[in-house]
């Protein structure tokens, strides 16, 4: 099978559609298109759903995906682990980190590393908590600092950096703004904005909410923490947000949730058997860090 093929078809997914994976590719969008027929043709199967707007994955095309992404992963080690013996570590290192996160000590260990392996191409993508884990596992991603609840799934492992006690936004002339906490049982009396179910902030709020035997009451649910601050500000109910990210929120009063204290972990997460040097060296490094 053509690596050719398959960088092209990975390609198409990354960017959503034959043009942009042309772009990114500098190559013609013909060219693209021809790669990707061939390999439907190889394997018997329609892997994108072309439309105006771009294409989207069949069935077939998500089930190559993850085998896709792994074989051109093992080819780009295979060079890469022969720069690493001559002492020269270069690649391409995807990192993913939370949109909420307000960096997670991730820039200064970019810093560091880069320091270390400045022939390494490094891309960021921020993104929520379900999107990251998703990206990891299927290897759009190398590695990703994110926030975890409950445990990994069994192709993932990786790193606890820290805690990440969650916070809740109150607009301007709230009854709760000349307080500094708040007790969950009040707060889940109100309605609530937060993220869907999935989301890490999500599963450390229910699970404490559990505890005490209450529902959260939620009012709306929005992937973005600046979506759910602003929507706070316009007097829709009350965000449950990172901490981190509530000391920068604007035109909101925050307040720390307590009795308990619901609190999501905070780690660095990459795929089982990923063979990049260059993803080994990172994760190495922070570890190191913490």
């Amino acid at each position: 099978m053509d690596l050719r093929a398959l960088e092209h078809f990975v390609a198409v997914v990354d960017e959503g559609g034959f043009t942009r994976a042309a772009e990114r590719l500098r190559v013609a969008q013909p060219g693209v298109s021809a790669q990707v027929r061939g390999l439907e043709r190889e394997l018997g199967q329609t892997l994108f759903e072309r439309h105006a707007r771009g294409a989207t994955l069949t069935p077939a095309g998500a089930a190559a995906l993850p085998h896709a992404r792994a074989a051109l992963a093992a080819a780009a080690a295979v060079g890469e682990s022969v720069a690493e013996v001559g002492g020269l570590l270069r690649g391409r290192l995807g990192i993913g980190i939370l949109l909420s996160s307000n960096g997670m000590d991730m820039p200064a260990a970019l810093r560091a590393f880069r320091d270390r392996a400045p022939a390494v191409e490094v891309r960021v993508l921020e993104a929520d908590a379900a999107t990251l884990l998703e990206r990891v596992r299927d290897g759009g991603l190398d590695v990703a600092w994110t926030a975890t609840s409950g445990a990994l799934p069994d192709d993932v492992t990786g790193h606890l950096v820290g805690t990440q006690p969650l916070a809740a936004l109150v607009p301007a002339g709230h009854r709760w703004c000349r307080r500094r906490t708040v007790d969950l049982a009040d707060l889940c009396g109100e309605p609530l904005l937060v993220v869907p179910p999935g989301g890490a902030v999500r599963g450390a709020l229910e699970e404490a909410c559990a505890g005490l035997g209450v529902a959260p009451r939620v009012e709306l649910e929005a992937n973005s923490p600046a979506l759910l601050a602003a929507l706070a500000r316009e007097g829709h109910g009350v965000a449950v947000v990172p901490e981190s990210f509530a000391a920068l929120a604007e035109g909101v009063h925050a307040l720390r949730i307590v009795r308990p204290t619901p609190t999501g972990r905070v780690s660095v997460v990459w795929r089982r058997g990923n063979p990049s040097p260059a993803l080994r060296a990172f994760t190495g490094l922070v570890r190191a860090r913490t």
